[in-house]
C-alpha cells in the first residue's frame, strides 16, 4: 500500500485549484462526470444489495435445513 501512494504525483495538489476551474468552465466534462459518479455509485449500492440476498437465501437454507433436521432426522 505504501508503494502506491509513493507514486501519486506531487503536483496533484498544487493542480487541484487548476483541475477545479477546468470542470468549472466545460459543462459538458461536468456531466461527464457528475455522471460517472452516479453511475458507479449505482454500481456499488447495486452490488452490496446483491451480496447481502446472496446472504439471506443462504442463512435461509441453512436454517430451514437446521430445523427439518431437529424435528424430523432427530
Amino acid at each position: 500500500m505504501h508503494f502506491l501512494v509513493a507514486e501519486i504525483p506531487i503536483t496533484i495538489p498544487e493542480n487541484a485549484g487548476e483541475i477545479v476551474e477546468t470542470v468549472k468552465a466545460n459543462p459538458q466534462l461536468l456531466a461527464i462526470l457528475i455522471g460517472i459518479g452516479v453511475l458507479t455509485a449505482a454500481l456499488f449500492v447495486w452490488g452490496i444489495m446483491k451480496h447481502a440476498i446472496k446472504a439471506v437465501i443462504f442463512g435461509g437454507v441453512l436454517s430451514v435445513g437446521a430445523w427439518f433436521w431437529y424435528f424430523n432426522i432427530r
